[in-house]
């Protein structure tokens, strides 16, 4: 079970696939619409109730991915007929009798403890002489064990009213989610968000049974994303075919030619876009064209040193240069809030389109989508910070007779901010139903959440 990985363009498709679960770019935003019906439980002061990720005192000490690849060895009756339905299994209600169908004991446990386990190392080569195309564990299949699976498993707990084992289970799917970002590779991180995001739904489930405590203190403690996104935004610019290695050759040299050679084979694995023998002419002479031109405003090369490159130097150091603007705008968004990388988003697409129109390329040869996935990361805190905001008007019921507020502005714990927008999420009261929802962030689509809360008899 192993799959090659192509960077930017696996990573544009899954991104695509699991719009339903994290941001993703499309034609228009999708919206979830649920209700729940809480209990009435207060947030006791400062008290975490269940910590939803381990902490380092409850870690095992060891890597998490033995455990993980080893729950389907010897497994061949399970995987042929069991493994292929968990996505039937996840989608049903926790009351559907078909669900005790389900036998997952067994990985379950095996899930847990690989969560509680303190690192995970998938050990592949990532800095290989070919990081286009790398080999990499099958973490889809752990998005079906880890969050489809544990899903059924989780929801049989609810049907029972094991509340504490359905948390240790939605513990254990954030901890798994955790455990497949830890590679610095953004597909990696895109499957953990999805993961966690069934995890998250299971504890919407949860939190409305009657002796499910308050959760507020608890999801206050989660990180905003599940790994670092510094070192996964560093290996994506460094495997982009727009990378050369430096020193680069000097002016004139013959090596240019093979690396521009190299650069064009390796970007046709990225792009589907194809040119015929007119159209590559074409391009490539307007490439050259804007190459002398730019290269010696942007990095003083002299008219005679213009004259020595060849089309193919001129068209890659051109290619180059671009790429290291690129990088210089791109690199610190992995330390900057998803405010500000909408803004630096939308700046980075407006260059790129302005590059496509000025040469007529059909596709662009930067990792462009970057900002786009950095947001899918931290949508992650986004659903998080709005699952705190319901169970702080879960505590304003419980000391309020069953009401909640008029305003967030009113409740005793503070509703947090959501980091997209840094307004507090939109509230209406209705009656006796409170409306929460999330407002559309303009450049982008993502699955907006939308919730009618009542509190229950």
């Amino acid at each position: 079970m192993r799959f090659v990985f192509r960077s930017m363009l696996v990573c544009l498709m899954l991104i695509a696939a699991i719009a339903s679960s994290s941001i993703a770019e499309a034609q228009q935003a999708s919206v979830v619409k649920k209700k729940l019906v809480l209990p009435m439980q207060p947030a006791k002061e400062q008290v975490s109730h269940f910590n939803l990720l381990p902490t380092e005192e409850e870690q095992e000490l060891g890597n998490a991915v033995p455990v993980l690849l080893r729950m389907v060895y010897e497994q061949t009756k399970f995987m042929e007929e069991v493994y292929p339905k968990l996505h039937e299994y996840a989608e049903m209600d926790a009351s559907n009798p078909k669900l005790n169908d389900l036998y997952f004991d067994s990985f379950a446990e095996q899930v847990i403890r690989a969560g509680s386990m303190s690192y995970a190392d998938w050990e592949y080569p990532l800095r290989n002489e070919n990081p286009y195309e790398v080999f990499l564990p099958d973490v889809q299949s752990q998005r079906q064990l880890i969050g489809r699976g544990m899903t059924g498993w989780v929801k049989q707990r609810i049907a029972k009213g094991e509340t504490n084992d359905a948390l240790r289970g939605i513990r254990a799917q954030l901890a798994g989610g955790r455990h497949c970002a830890a590679t610095p590779v953004l597909v990696c991180h895109i499957i953990g968000t999805a993961i966690t995001n069934q995890g998250l739904d299971n504890l919407e489930l949860t939190i409305q049974l009657k002796d499910c405590p308050n959760l507020y203190w608890s999801l206050s403690k989660l990180p905003p994303t599940l790994q670092e996104l510094g070192p996964m935004l560093r290996w994506e610019l460094w495997a982009a075919p727009t990378r050369l290695n430096e020193p680069l050759p000097p002016v004139g040299d013959d090596a240019w030619r093979s690396i521009a050679q190299k650069f064009v084979e390796t970007f046709s694995t990225f792009s589907e876009e194809r040119y015929t023998p007119e159209e590559a002419a074409e391009l490539q002479g307007k490439m050259v064209a804007i190459a002398k031109q730019a290269l010696p405003k942007s990095l003083s090369f002299t008219a005679a040193e213009i004259e020595q490159m060849s089309k193919e130097e001129l068209i890659m150091r051109w290619i180059y240069m671009n790429y290291c603007r690129f990088r210089s705008q791109v690199e610190p968004l992995a330390f900057q809030s998803p405010v500000e990388v909408i803004k630096a988003k939308k700046k980075i697409e407006r260059q790129d389109m302005e590059l496509l129109a000025a040469t007529g390329a059909k596709a662009s040869p930067y990792p462009v989508s970057l900002p786009t996935g950095i947001l899918a990361c931290r949508n992650f805190e986004r659903r998080v910070k709005f699952l705190q905001t319901i169970e702080a008007l879960r505590d304003y019921a419980s000391r309020h007779d069953g009401e909640f507020p008029k305003d967030l502005s009113t409740l005793e714990v503070a509703a947090p901010s959501d980091p997209f927008t840094n307004e507090p999420f939109s509230y209406q009261l209705k009656g006796t139903t409170a409306r929460i929802w999330q407002v559309p962030v303009e450049g982008l689509s993502s699955p907006l959440y939308d919730y009618d809360l009542s509190i229950a008899n």
